[in-house]
């Protein structure tokens, strides 16, 4: 009888051990909103670029909300101050991505749980850094949750190419809605990028 007992007694606990484990594997699955301070507890890195004072104001915004961890992205040698010289650079290095060096990057990204893309729209399309930096390391973000900030000129940018390369460069990722804005007060950007952390969907494991 107490044989009987202690086998009973040895299933039922397993039984309610495969239980609770599927319905953690269901709950850990499952779709929220974490917000930015949940989002803040996870490992999260803003990989950028910046000609300018537009992007790095974004990305101060949210290392504020968020916490994360900042990566300037930066050719080894540095973009000519000239306009012309600029624009021409950037069309040939977009021609020819593997002319790109960049400036001793080495982002850990096993590190990372989260990765916030943010970049301007220069010629269409995003910084060439940031593109080389994904084209070079596309696999390392599977199942990494992701997402992009975009800044354009409303009157002169078409951002769809820069918005493609994110979708299709990174289609093994976690990939989370992403952000686009023209130029705006800092108290705007503010309360614009509140409420994109605020509606971010989030499956529990992807920040585990």
């Amino acid at each position: 009888m107490k044989t009987k007992t202690f086998v009973l007694l040895i299933v039922l606990f397993i039984a309610l051990f495969v239980l609770g484990f599927i319905g953690f594997q269901i709950y850990m699955k499952q779709e929220y909103n974490p917000g930015a301070d949940n989002i803040a507890k996870s490992k999260v890195a803003v990989i950028y670029c910046s000609y300018g004072e537009g992007v790095k104001g974004m990305v101060d915004i949210i290392k504020d909300k968020v916490k994360a961890d900042l990566f300037e992205l930066k050719p080894a040698v540095a973009y000519p101050t000239d306009k012309e010289k600029f624009a021409e650079r950037i069309m040939n290095e977009n021609q020819d991505l593997s002319s790109v060096i960049l400036d001793n990057q080495d982002i850990n990204i096993r590190k990372y749980k989260f990765f916030i893309f943010a970049t301007p729209v220069i010629q269409n399309k995003a910084c060439p850094v940031i593109q080389k930096l994904i084209n070079d390391n596309a696999g390392r973000f599977k199942n990494k949750a992701v997402t992009y900030l975009i800044m354009y000129d409303e009157k002169n940018d078409n951002p769809k190419e820069t918005t493609d390369f994110f979708y299709y460069r990174l289609h093994e990722a976690k990939q989370k809605t992403g952000f686009m804005t023209i130029k705006r007060g800092e108290q705007q950007l503010n309360y614009e990028i509140k409420l994109w952390f605020d509606n971010m969907k989030f499956k529990r494991e992807e920040l585990k």
